[in-house]
């Protein structure tokens, strides 16, 4: 019995020495928390190195806090160029509007010549997505395609093409539920403003979206099941509150307040491809994003209203890892 005491004594002691090591760990690695994955994505355990075990112990109160304290050091500079600015002009093609370049910042994700996601031009160096786009790709196979408008036609628009330098992803993204859906992708090389490609706004911290009318955009399928088309789509949507989609068929636990739903069950919705695109506000002139195409049951379905990363929850995330480059406020 002795002998029992003496080896459950020294495990406590290991234990309390281990838990020891990662609080101090966890301090010393300080604000470089936030900033994470500047190269290559790692998979899920390995973004949790180093910190899974202490987050599981005392919450993730301490990284939200490491987050705003970076978000506040990291001051980003203001550029003197506006944002969220649409184009008014409109073509008609097969019965329904359609403009060219009429939404600027969007941009499509290419991954070893194949579409496969959007995104949207937040400065001349970063594009914001959907983590779930990125997880597992290769940086140097991922391309940016920025003025787009018909992505099988390549006389209408001119765009143009970026390698992408740095892929920044949500360390806490969980694979499966989809909670902090969101990720950075750094340009190889700065793009230059034009009338086809601008930035879009980032959102009010203050301002709650819910019940507003919101516009998604992508080159996703049209319908359940169907194909992709090759000009950009967009589609209006209700948002809704947090509450009302909990109410919906959705498990009610599943829809987290860093999550957002919009649609009206009635096939309008955001579908398979159109991940990682804008769900869009207007402001006045100016167009702000509130949501990136995240996950949804189907497509249009109804009582499965399409689910969006909550773009406000994040500022401070978006604002830390924006390294090296300044945002229009205009």
């Amino acid at each position: 019995m002795p002998k029992i005491r003496a080896i459950t004594k020294n495990i406590f002691l290991i234990l309390i020495l281990f838990l020891l090591e990662i609080i101090y760990n966890a301090k010393a690695f300080n604000y470089s928390l936030p900033l994470l994955q500047i190269n290559d994505i790692k998979d899920a355990n390995q973004t949790r190195e180093g910190k899974f075990l202490f987050d599981s112990l005392f919450g993730l109160e301490l990284e939200e806090e490491l987050i705003n304290a970076a978000a506040a050091e990291n001051t980003l500079k203001s550029c003197d160029c506006e944002c969220g600015q649409a184009k008014q002009e409109i073509r008609i093609v097969g019965g329904r509007p359609t403009g060219i370049n009429q939404f600027p910042w969007i941009v499509r994700l290419v991954y070893d010549g194949q579409f496969h996601c959007g995104g949207s031009l937040l400065t001349q160096d970063y594009v914001l997505t959907a983590a779930h786009c990125v997880r597992r790709l290769k940086r140097s196979k991922i391309r940016v395609i920025l003025g787009d408008h018909d992505q099988f036609m390549t006389t209408e628009t001119e765009a143009i093409q970026r390698a992408v330098s740095a892929i920044i992803r949500h360390r806490n993204f969980d694979q499966n539920t989809y909670n902090h859906d969101i990720a950075l992708l750094r340009l190889r090389k700065p793009v230059t403003f034009t009338k086809s490609i601008q930035p879009v706004c980032l959102p009010k911290e203050s301002i709650d979206p819910s019940g507003k009318v919101a516009t998604v955009i992508g080159w996703g399928r049209t319908s359940e099941g169907g194909t992709l088309p090759g000009i950009l789509q967009h589609v209006n949507v209700p948002i809704l509150t947090l509450e009302q989609c909990r109410g919906m068929k959705y498990r009610a636990s599943r829809i987290t307040p860093n999550m957002l739903c919009a649609g009206k069950g009635n096939k309008q919705d955001s579908c398979q491809g159109d991940s990682g695109g804008p769900l869009l506000v207007r402001t006045g002139e100016k167009h702000e994003i509130v949501g990136i195409v995240s996950w949804g049951v189907g497509c249009g379905r109804q009582g499965y209203p399409g689910v969006y990363t909550r773009v406000q929850r994040y500022l401070p995330w978006i604002r830390a890892n924006l390294d090296d480059t300044c945002l229009c406020v205009k």
